[in-house]
């Protein structure tokens, strides 16, 4: 007579947080968290200037839209660190690399655009001498791409 092993129930959480970890061997998982957690972890002034671009080796590459904003980072590095760390809630990101780099997506909810003004053309009273004219032209073409 052949004796039957019990076995026992176990939760599918656990069961699914192991499969997940066997499958993940390029914290693939963990850098999906970091993207959908950094908003949160930043806010949203920061959040719109920056996008979480890898995770290597523990340490997390951001893509920051302008050289002040990474200078900026830098001295705010500690702080954002532990706060990832807290979001994460593990080991995941150890360090954080700001880098210059054009951001792949820009939500811009608060800017409008505003009609400029319509340029009419000038009419240049009659100048004899060529190099005068041509000075008045260059003049009038460079005023009308300046920012108004």
């Amino acid at each position: 007579m052949a004796v039957r092993r019990r076995k026992f129930f176990q939760q599918i959480g656990g069961t699914i947080q192991d499969l997940l970890a066997n499958l993940d061997t390029g914290s693939h998982f963990e850098f999906v968290r970091l993207i959908r957690l950094w908003p949160e972890v930043v806010g949203e002034t920061i959040a719109r200037r920056t996008e979480v671009s890898s995770l290597k080796f523990h340490t997390a590459v951001v893509k920051v839209s302008t050289a002040m904003w990474i200078q900026e980072l830098n001295l705010m590095r500690p702080q954002i660190l532990s706060r990832v760390k807290a979001a994460m809630r593990n080991d995941a990101v150890r360090d954080l690399r700001f880098v210059l780099g054009r951001l792949s997506r820009r939500e811009r909810k608060h800017l409008r655009t505003v009609g400029r003004i319509a340029r009419k053309p000038i009419q240049l009273p009659e100048l004899r001498d060529p190099e005068l004219r041509r000075a008045f032209a260059d003049l009038i073409e460079a005023w009308g791409r300046s920012p108004r």
